[in-house]
C-alpha cells in the first residue's frame, strides 16, 4: 500500500511524536501512544519500517530529555556511564534472542512484570519520593552497569515499556529517587536503541520523510515532558509512573486476549 503524505498526515504524524516525547521524557511508555499513531495513520508501512521510524524519533527526543535532566538533576557519572555502557551492550545480545521466543511468551511475561510494578508502588508510598542509596560508593559502578545491562536486554529482547521499567530499576536497586532514575534511564534507554536503530537504519527500514516530521514533536515533547517533571517534582512523576504501567497493564491484557 502506497504511502500517502499530505500536509494533514504529516501534521498529525509530528503531533504523535510531540505526545509521546512528552510522555516519554517523563518515565517512559511513548510507544502506547505513537504505535497506534503510526499504525493508523500509515497503514501503508510494514511492521519494521514503523518500528526504524518511531525509533529515530524517539532516540533523539530522549536525547533531549536526557540533557535536560542531567544538566539540572546531579547524577554521579559513575552511575550514569555504567547504566549506558551496560544498556548498550546487552540490547544488542537481546535482540538476537528476541528471533527465537514466542511473541505471546513475550507479552504474557511483560504483563507479570507490570503488574508487580504497579502493585508496588501502589503500596510504597514513599517509594522514589526520597533518595535512599542502597549500595557502597564503590559498588555502585558495578550495581549501575548491571541494571543497564538487564534493562538493555529487555530492550532488545521485547522493548515496550523499558523506559518505565528502567525508571522502576534505578529506584529499587540503587535506591535513587524518580528524579534522578529519569535521568538515568534516558541516558542508557538512548543507548540501548543505537544498536537496534542501526541496524534497522543500514536495512533501509527508515522512512525518512515520516521520521523528520516525528523528530520534530518528539523533540519537543521530550523538552517540554523533561521541564515539567523536574518542575512538578518525585510526586508528580510518580504519579504518571502509575498511570503509565496501568496502561500497560491493560494494553497488554487487551492484546492477548483478543489474539
Amino acid at each position: 500500500m502506497p504511502l500517502e503524505l499530505t500536509p494533514e498526515l504529516l501534521a498529525l504524524t509530528a503531533l504523535a511524536g510531540l505526545a509521546a516525547g512528552l510522555l516519554d521524557s517523563i518515565v517512559g511508555g511513548g510507544g502506547l501512544i505513537l504505535t497506534p499513531a503510526m499504525l493508523n495513520l500509515h497503514p501503508g508501512l510494514s511492521i519494521l519500517q514503523t518500528i526504524g521510524t518511531q525509533r529515530t524519533s524517539s532516540m533523539l527526543g530522549t536525547s533531549v530529555a536526557a540533557w535536560n535532566y542531567l544538566s539540572r538533576i546531579p547524577v554521579e557519572r559513575r552511575i550514569v556511564v555504567p547504566a549506558c555502557v551496560g544498556a548498550l551492550a546487552a540490547s544488542a545480545i537481546g535482540v538476537q534472542f528476541a528471533k527465537r521466543l514466542d511473541p505471546d511468551l513475550l507479552k504474557w511475561t511483560v504483563l507479570a512484570i507490570c503488574a508487580v510494578l504497579a502493585v508496588y508502588t501502589a503500596f510504597r508510598k514513599d517509594f522514589g519520593l526520597v533518595e535512599s542509596r542502597r549500595f557502597p560508593l564503590e559498588n555502585e559502578a558495578l550495581v549501575a552497569t548491571a541494571v543497564g545491562a538487564a534493562c538493555g536486554f529487555y530492550n532488545g529482547l521485547i522493548g515496550p515499556g523499558t523506559g518505565t521499567i528502567m525508571v522502576f530499576a534505578f529506584v529499587s536497586v540503587l535506591g535513587l529517587d524518580f528524579l534522578k532514575s529519569s535521568g538515568v534511564s534516558k541516558a542508557a534507554n538512548v543507548a540501548a536503541d543505537v544498536s537496534s536503530w542501526a541496524v534497522l537504519a543500514l536495512g533501509g527500514f527508515v522512512v525518512w520523510v515520516l521520521a523528520v516530521p516525528l523528530i520534530v514533536g518528539n523533540m519537543i515533547g521530550s523538552w517540554i515532558g523533561s521541564h515539567l517533571a523536574i518542575r512538578k517534582g518525585q510526586r508528580f512523576v510518580r504519579y504518571v509512573f502509575l498511570g503509565v504501567v496501568t496502561a500497560l497493564i491493560g494494553k497488554l491484557a487487551f492484546d492477548l486476549l483478543r489474539g
